[in-house]
């Protein structure tokens, strides 16, 4: 008579983990050295700063970054004012057109990086972006915005750049981003930024 076994229900859970690690093992074995570098400084990161106040602080932080809205928003009211500040509103949409034109459909598109928690599993407090990660577009439209508004005025673009780094803090925290992805888009912003300015300064370098 052929013997039947059992299994309890905490020998279920046991074999449940053992496959979960074994296929992040096999996870593991595919990601390259610097990619596993990253995450783990992500992890880092993550850990130190975590509390359940900084849980809702970065989400509410990424969130007024989604979609450029609060730099658009900014922009509109720069327009609405005096003329000397009206130019830095128009400087603001160009370095967000530049941003969306280079960063998000282009560079993105053709890097096409996967985001971290494609490799690991992270439970994400915010919803799950749906295009690729390199660049950061919450760092780049950041970086760029407080630019404009630093050549408009040193104390409210100060202000600005601190904002920008906390979205750009926001976007690690919430382990939607890699470290290069935001430090590149913190450069690539500000670039974009000065551009923007001195584009709108001389028409286009002379081109309208």
């Amino acid at each position: 008579m052929k013997r039947i076994i059992i299994e309890s229900p905490q020998q279920y859970v046991e074999q449940g983990k053992k496959l979960q690690r074994q296929i992040e093992n096999e996870t593991d074995k595919q990601v390259g050295r610097f990619c596993q570098f990253e995450l783990r400084n992500l992890k880092r990161l993550h850990d130190y700063l975590y509390s359940p106040f900084m849980d809702h602080l970065m989400v509410a932080v990424t969130s007024t970054g989604n979609l450029g809205l609060i730099w658009i928003f900014t922009a509109l009211v720069l327009m609405a004012l005096d003329s000397p500040r009206r130019q830095f509103g128009y400087s603001m949409l160009i370095a967000l057109l530049f941003c969306i034109t280079i960063g998000n459909l282009i560079i993105k598109n053709v890097v096409k990086r996967n985001r971290p928690f494609f490799h690991k599993n992270y439970k994400l407090l915010i919803k799950q972006p749906w295009d690729y990660s390199f660049p950061s577009g919450h760092t780049l439209s950041s970086f760029a915005a407080a630019t404009v508004l630093f050549n408009m005025n040193k104390d409210v673009g100060t202000i600005a750049f601190i904002y920008a780094g906390l979205i750009a803090l926001s976007r690690l925290y919430l382990r939607v981003h890699f470290f290069t992805d935001v430090f590149f888009s913190m450069v690539l912003g500000t670039g974009l930024g000065i551009l923007a300015v001195k584009a709108y300064e001389t028409g286009f370098f002379g081109l309208i």
